[in-house]
């Protein structure tokens, strides 16, 4: 027994031993003879397929959907060319050393803007992809199309000039509106087809609230395969990998002006606004085509604690006497005055510790003297007459103290498509409607709890200019797949308030007293614009840690004959007294209109 199990033993140790051999004999036999074959179906031998360690990779772009002006300018997703390197192989380092190799290497370095110096210490050592990044290291560089046929010609091992998808340009604007991206939570990173995670999701504007018809199909990316060293295969060609859908991404056009939204930033700028926003609608269908919100933000650079990223188009700020058109509105609707209406201002009303500015009376006056002065003894004496119901229903019929920008339900997949989701409704009264007179006093010039954003203060112009009814401000109006077919167009429409709305006889009036606040008012410095105008100044009285502060508004529309625009200009947290920034720019943005308009 004990003799059967040693010779089993000695058998199966001895067959092993021979696998062993042939195994060893095969290797060797690759090793030795076989390392330089081609491997069948592949243009590499076992030796360098053996080397092969990876591919290396750089983006091109993300595939996130690209946001355009009304005229196909990108606002968000421009392509550029840049210069893209990856390491190289052999034969190209040592071509390289050449007096020929480093007279091309001088040439890239003047086209890139760096030094012969520069270049080579990025070079030397590169193991991974790199698109040569702009002095302000925030973005690649942006080639011009000339320097990027010269990156070419020049045949740099290693270098190509590839199109990038540069999704903001580093640079700080007013276009709070488009949001910015941010790092998405584990469980939130989407996985795309080509393996690569998308950590990136949109955190606010319009790449927050258009997300699902943001998200792409995968990367685009330029790649080439390297070996255990990092070194480029020979013969390994950079090539470009994407993931091939002709639908996506989607392109999403806006209403946006881009030319009239950089220039009014411009202007912003120059006239020393430090917080505030401007807001310009189009007169006839009531779409945003420019809104400018100061300070200003960086997109690609953005910090929390600063709030910078947040649109003051779209938040509620005291309107001041702005909102005496809806007090005008509410009293001449209930009948309880006309414009010709007699009143005296003494510069005091009485009660409730009311004065005209500085005291100073107006003397007698009518309803549409007032309204142009902005007679606090006017309005105070309209409030008296009013109750707070009327002014609440006349302030939401004209599209304050509520939602009215664009939306749509079941709308390209989602169950509500609301672009500006950020928008405040703003507040009329925050409490039940009072019934003392004091409250509907202070209520009726535009103090108090009322709230107004800077957004519902230019649709009330185009509330007037259409009658009464109020549009609803539209900012995203196409919807388009990546070959330029339209997914969906996004028409404008009304939003109406349940309350009903103003006769178009009180629209009519309210027109004409704003054209007399410019004529013989408090705007009688825009007398010298180049379109006749019509409109509303407001100073409101705030508060800001502790101290006084005035918020200064100006709004209206423009050319008085045939309006084309609305616009409304809040300037915030102003010490009393200053300059009246608001109506002096509100005066430039519309000479800019103009000039824009070949008027």
């Amino acid at each position: 027994m004990h003799k059967l199990i040693h010779k089993r033993i000695f058998w199966g140790s001895l067959i092993l031993c021979l696998l062993v051999a042939v195994l060893i004999v095969r290797l060797a036999w690759v090793q030795l003879l076989l390392k330089d074959r081609k491997v069948p179906g592949a243009k590499y031998s076992m030796a360098q397929m053996a080397a092969i360690q990876s591919e290396r990779e750089v983006v091109l772009d993300s595939g996130r959907g690209r946001l355009y002006d009304r005229s196909g300018q990108p606002l968000a997703g421009e392509t550029v060319w840049t210069a893209a390197f990856f390491p190289r192989d052999e034969a190209e380092a040592d071509a390289e050393e050449s007096a020929a190799g480093k007279e091309k290497l001088r040439q890239l370095a003047t086209v890139l803007g760096v030094t012969y110096e520069q270049l080579q210490a990025e070079r030397s050592g590169l193991k991974e992809p790199l698109l040569w990044p702009s002095g302000s290291g925030k973005n690649p560089l942006e080639l011009t199309p000339g320097q990027a046929k010269a990156v070419e010609a020049l045949a740099v091992g290693g270098v190509r000039a590839l199109p990038f998808a540069r999704r903001y340009t580093g640079e700080a604007t007013g276009r709070q509106w488009l949001g910015y991206l941010s790092e998405a939570k584990a469980a939130e990173a989407k996985e795309s087809p080509t393996g690569l995670r998308v950590p990136w999701t949109g955190t606010a504007g319009l790449e927050r609230t258009l997300e699902p018809l943001m998200q792409g199909v995968g990367h685009t990316e330029a790649y080439a395969q390297v070996d255990a060293r990092g070194s480029r295969l020979p013969d390994s060609p950079i090539k470009v990998r994407a993931p091939g859908n002709p639908y996506y991404p989607l392109s999403l056009y806006t209403t946006i002006d881009k030319k009239l939204q950089e220039n009014i930033e411009k202007l912003a700028v120059k006239s020393g606004v430090k917080e505030g926003a401007v807001v310009v609608l189009d007169a006839t269908t009531g779409d945003i085509e420019a809104m400018v919100s100061l300070p200003f933000y960086n997109p690609a650079q953005i910090s929390p604690e600063g709030g910078e990223w947040n649109n003051r188009a779209l938040q509620a700020a005291v309107p001041g006497s702005i909102f005496k058109i809806v007090t005008a509105a509410a009293a001449l609707e209930a009948g309880v005055t006309s414009p010709e209406e007699k009143f005296y201002c003494s510069g005091h009303y009485g009660k409730y510790g009311l004065s005209c500015l500085n005291g100073k009376g107006h003397g007698s006056l009518t309803m549409a003297q007032g309204f142009a002065v902005s007679c606090n003894t006017v309005f105070a004496s309209l409030a008296e007459r009013l109750s707070g119901a009327q002014l609440q229903s006349a302030a939401l019929a004209l599209g304050l103290g509520r939602d009215i920008s664009w939306q749509a339900e079941n709308t390209l997949g989602l169950p509500l498509l609301r672009p500006l989701s950020g928008e405040q409704p703003g507040a009329i009264f925050t409490t039940l409607l009072p019934d003392d007179g004091g409250a509907r006093v202070q209520t009726a010039i535009g103090q108090r709890d009322v709230r107004v954003t800077p957004l519902q203060a230019a649709n009330l112009l185009v509330t007037l200019l259409h009658g009464g009814e109020v549009h609803a401000p539209r900012i995203l109006q196409r919807v388009a797949f990546a070959n330029g077919q339209t997914l969906k167009e996004l028409p404008g429409h009304l939003a109406p308030s349940p309350q009903g709305r103003i006769s178009p006889p009180t629209a009519h009036v309210l027109l004409s007293l704003l054209r007399k606040v410019v004529t013989g008012g408090t705007g009688k410095s825009l007398q010298g614009s180049k379109w006749p105008l019509a409109g509303k100044s407001g100073t409101a009285q705030t508060w800001v840690k502790g101290m006084p502060r005035n918020n200064q508004w100006f709004i209206g529309y423009g050319p008085v004959g045939h309006p084309r625009f609305a616009v409304s200009v809040l300037v915030e947290n102003v010490a009393p007294g200053s300059p009246h920034a608001a109506t002096r720019l509100f005066g430039q943005v519309f000479d800019l209109l103009a000039e824009s308009s070949g008027a």
